[in-house]
C-alpha cells in the first residue's frame, strides 16, 4: 500500500511539474518581448505604430495605445503609479500587472488626469 501512494505522489508532482515550468516560459517570452517593443520606441520608432501592431490590449490597440483621461483609482495601482510619476513624453520601464508587461508614454498631465499610450503583452 505505501508503494502505491509513493508511486502516486511522484506522478502527480511530474504532472504538475511542466505546467509552471511552461508558465514561467511564458512569462521570460512575454517579456523579452516586451522589452524590444520598448528598446524600438526608445530609438525612435512611433509607440502608436508599435501599440496598433502588438498591444495585446485590443481597445486600447485601435487607437495607438491611447489611454485618455485616466484618474487615480481607476485603473491596476501598478499601472496609476507609473502612469502619474512619468513626464510629458516620457516612456517607462517595462513592468508587470495582473494583465501581463506593460510600457507607458505620457502623453500629457491636466489637472488630475493624465493622457497616455501604452503596449501591453499577455504570457500565453
Amino acid at each position: 500500500m505505501r508503494k502505491i501512494q509513493i508511486i502516486s505522489f511522484f506522478l502527480s508532482l511530474t504532472f504538475f511539474a511542466p505546467a509552471q515550468s511552461n508558465a514561467i516560459d511564458a512569462k521570460a517570452v512575454a517579456k523579452a518581448q516586451i522589452e524590444k517593443y520598448r528598446e524600438r520606441v526608445i530609438k525612435g520608432e512611433k509607440m502608436e505604430d508599435l501599440a496598433r501592431a502588438y498591444s495585446e490590449d485590443k481597445a486600447s490597440a485601435l487607437k495607438g495605445g491611447l489611454i485618455l483621461n485616466v484618474k487615480k483609482g481607476q485603473m491596476d495601482p501598478e499601472f496609476e503609479k507609473v502612469a502619474f510619476s512619468l513626464k510629458q513624453g516620457q516612456v517607462s520601464e517595462v513592468f508587470e500587472t495582473v494583465y501581463g508587461y506593460h510600457f507607458i508614454q505620457l502623453v500629457r498631465k491636466h489637472g488630475e488626469l493624465v493622457d497616455v499610450r501604452h503596449l501591453l503583452i499577455i504570457p500565453n
